[in-house]
């Protein structure tokens, strides 16, 4: 026996109103056309389930059994094609994967995704943190679509970086060290100390970062290493060596355990907006117009 969802809703709406006059009006249909409907409901199921008169409709028993199951079976329907409509609404919607390495751009990173989403309220950000050397691979990959990561760093051609967001960087030490409540320090300071650093990554940018050579010609003495930011604090909290960090670091993975000291004599970190050149996500322009409006930085390409 198949019963239409239309139907359903008929009986439903005239249990509720019980005046084929009332219902139909507010079914958008002709009370004739209600009543044909309701006595083929009733033909198929071999039951009576309203009682007319000229002047009452009245539920009978079967019809007072009926109404809660009708009910359920509207809901479910209704929830059916809400279902459907929320599916088709998040696959027609335009996303962008914001791919965030470290602290990305600090302030600047949550501004441009809040800025995005209001200028396009029905797009879906889905943000991903990335590791230190996984910008291009992801990129390539299409698993993101823009990426806010540190330079400096080595990128493939179809990968550009506009420079976004620049801040000082920050020697982090244990709250214990005896460097630790310094308002800042020379990075010449810092010659007997053990730097932890990145596993793995790309030689010419881990020297950058813990500045090797120093201006003296010296070498920093290297310790363990790590692949993620927070493996990188994790050593040096427990004492395992210090580490060079941008300054949003401090705000960004704040622990009583570690302190953050400027170094002022060493050049800045630049935080950058990467995507391919070629991508077709329309989505990629419009967000890097937005970050770029907000950068502080005169506009530039890194390649």
């Amino acid at each position: 026996m198949d019963v239409p969802i239309h139907v359903i809703r008929y009986f439903c709406v005239l249990a509720e109103e019980l005046h084929f006059g009332r219902a139909a009006e507010r079914l958008s249909i002709t009370p004739p056309s209600l009543s044909q409907q309701i006595s083929r409901l009733e033909q198929q199921l071999g039951v009576k389930l309203f009682d007319r008169s000229p002047r009452k409709v009245e539920l009978t028993p079967y019809g007072r059994d009926l109404l809660p199951l009708a009910r359920r079976v509207q809901d479910d329907h209704d929830q059916l094609l809400s279902w459907a409509r929320s599916v088709k609404r998040d696959r027609d919607a335009p996303v962008l994967r914001v791919g965030v390495v470290a602290a990305g751009a600090g302030t600047l990173t949550t501004a441009a995704i809040a800025a995005t989403m209001q200028a396009i309220p029905q797009a879906r950000i889905e943000m991903r943190r990335l590791g230190f050397f996984d910008v291009a691979e992801d990129l390539e990959a299409g698993r993101v679509d823009v990426v806010f990561a540190p330079w400096p760093m080595h990128l493939p051609p179809r990968v550009r970086a506009e420079p976004l967001w620049r801040e000082a960087r920050v020697l982090v030490v244990r709250s214990d060290h005896p460097l630790a409540h310094r308002e800042s320090l020379s990075i010449l300071e810092t010659g007997d100390e053990v730097f932890v650093s990145v596993a793995k990554g790309v030689p010419e940018v881990v020297d950058w970062w813990i500045v090797d050579p120093r201006p003296d010609g010296t070498r920093p003495r290297r310790g363990p290493t790590a692949d993620s930011v927070e493996g990188l604090l994790e050593l040096v909290a427990a004492g395992a060596g210090v580490n060079i960090a941008g300054e949003s670091a401090s705000r960004h993975y704040r622990r009583e355990e570690l302190a953050f000291i400027p170094i002022h004599d060493i050049e800045p970190a630049t935080i950058v907006l990467c995507s391919l050149t070629d991508s077709l996500n329309p989505m990629v322009d419009t967000f890097r117009e937005t970050a770029q409006a907000l950068s502080p930085l005169v506009d530039a390409t890194f390649h």
